[in-house]
């Protein structure tokens, strides 16, 4: 049950305290000055330029950072900012002879630039140093690295970074769980409306959440399997599930890589849990004939990328037979009061 919504990335303090310049590490040289001071610096610079810096600081290269480092800078990850001196104060301290990171690999980068700045967005996934006996922790986050043109060379002003993939994602609906507002609590209504009459079997509900769809389906007798990638989901569905004694399967997976079986279901549920295409790919062979996918999300009017349009699932779900395409003005069960919503079921010929 996911609402449309953008939720900011979880900054965390996952980077370990820092501490001094290794001994007997050659210098790693920052990126050269550029020559013209009135053109913009091409993206391939600013690129070069950050994994410089970044390399340098791993390497513990205090004389190469102290030279990229604009006097207004400031280094954020959650915890407390450094300024200038602090962050080169606080190399000075760490260990010789480790890496702070021994392996980053790049994945998704991004330049931005725009007059006198530039910015740096990197995903990057890392391993610590200073553990090769048993392995260095390892994280998915982005960098952002803010460039300002000082003279006829680009100093670092601003670096931040905060968490990314799964554990990101994770760490952001274990917080919508934990504070239990922005969503409703009672199962959905185009589902209760489906379900009238019908013979239980096999349900999977896809983004579960806290379990109010899924215990519905279980106190209709149905046989459920939920999954979600929030463990406080999982653990607030699982509660509930004793305190009314339902039997419940609550997963907790990441459904990307979640396998949804063939032929395996009688009902798929897919509400508020986003647009996602591939998932849906995935659903259709694993639907018994005769199984009912249902499915509430928002509309896509075509002003942003969440949502599906006017006639998009019944594309997505040729050969079955539809049994809703709705598109409404209503009250979502998910993040607005109002909102156009597409309400939508097929059955598996």
């Amino acid at each position: 049950m996911r609402p449309v919504v953008c939720f900011l990335l979880i900054a965390a303090c996952s980077h370990a305290p820092q501490p001094q310049p290794q001994a007997g590490v050659a210098p790693v040289p920052v990126a050269p000055a550029m020559a013209t001071p009135a053109a913009p610096p091409s993206k391939a610079e600013i690129t070069k330029r950050s994994h410089a810096v970044l390399l340098a600081y791993d390497h513990g290269d205090v004389a190469a950072v102290e030279t990229a480092l604009a006097p207004q800078f400031v280094h954020f990850e959650g915890d407390t900012p450094l300024d200038r001196d602090g962050e080169l104060a606080a190399m000075r301290k760490r260990k010789p002879g480790v890496e702070y990171v021994a392996e980053r690999t790049w994945d998704d980068e991004h330049v931005l630039v725009h007059g006198d700045d530039a910015l740096f967005i990197g995903k990057a996934a890392e391993v610590e140093g200073g553990n090769t006996s048993k392995g260095g922790f390892r994280h998915v986050g982005w960098y952002v690295l803010q460039w300002v043109r000082a003279g006829d060379t680009w100093k670092l002003a601003l670096w931040t970074w905060q968490r990314g993939g799964e554990q990101s994602m994770r760490d952001s609906w274990n917080d919508i769980f934990r504070n239990g507002v922005g969503f409703t609590k009672e199962p959905n209504r185009l589902l209760v409306e489906t379900m009238k009459g019908r013979k239980p079997g096999a349900a999977l509900d896809i983004a579960m959440g806290q379990g109010r769809n899924a215990l519905f389906l279980a106190s209709q007798g149905w046989k459920v399997t939920g999954v979600d990638i929030s463990d406080e989901a999982i653990r607030l569905a699982r509660e509930e599930a004793t305190k009314r004694h339902l039997t419940l399967d609550a997963l907790n997976t990441n459904i990307d890589t979640y396998d949804f079986g063939t032929n395996r279901w009688d009902v798929v549920t897919m509400i508020y849990a986003t647009s996602n295409k591939n998932w849906i790919e995935k659903i259709k062979p694993s639907l018994k004939p005769g199984g009912l996918f249902v499915l509430e999300f928002f509309f896509n009017d075509g002003t942003d990328d969440g949502g599906f349009k006017a006639g998009e699932l019944a594309k997505l779900f040729e050969g079955f037979e539809i049994l809703r395409d709705d598109v409404v003005d209503d009250a979502p069960d998910w993040a607005l009061d109002r909102a156009k919503l597409v309400r939508f079921v097929a059955r598996r010929r």
